[in-house]
């Protein structure tokens, strides 16, 4: 006797598709956020990054100036003004000379500051405190800006 063909979708076929279109759904307002976040300004006042400089502990200028490889990875608050512009670029932003300060001393410092700070004036003179992180060959990279 021949048997019949199933008619119909069964439970995991239905539930199947509905996780899917749930996947689908979630992913698209997250890049709707993303895209939508970056177009409307960010996270806020410091370059959109949401770090606060509150937070950051503040770089110690000569254990940097010693053996700024130590720091590598880590995050530090420092404080200063931009000296001059060193090098500019339209995919990687800029390198700027940062004159930072701290309880025991002043030095100049290398700070590169990521294309999307493009919305922050940086000239020569500014007084700014910055959050950074200490890049895998000792460079200083923002990653908050406050004015």
């Amino acid at each position: 006797m021949p048997r019949r063909a199933s008619s119909g979708a069964n439970v995991g076929q239905i539930a199947g598709i509905a996780a899917a279109i749930l996947g689908f759904l979630l992913i698209a307002a997250l890049l709707f956020r993303l895209i939508a976040g970056d177009m409307l300004g960010g996270a806020g006042s410091n370059g959109g990054s949401g770090k606060s400089t509150a937070n950051a502990a503040t770089l110690n200028l000569m254990t940097y100036r010693d053996n700024g490889n130590s720091l590598r990875g880590n995050v530090y608050k420092v404080e200063g003004k931009v000296e001059e512009t060193l090098r500019w670029t339209a995919d990687r932003g800029r390198l700027v000379s940062f004159e930072a300060s701290d309880s025991t001393m002043t030095i100049p410092v290398p700070v590169l500051v990521p294309e999307n700070f493009s919305n922050i004036n940086i000239e020569r003179g500014s007084q700014l405190v910055m959050v950074v992180r200490v890049d895998r060959d000792g460079t200083l990279v923002a990653e908050a800006i406050d004015e």
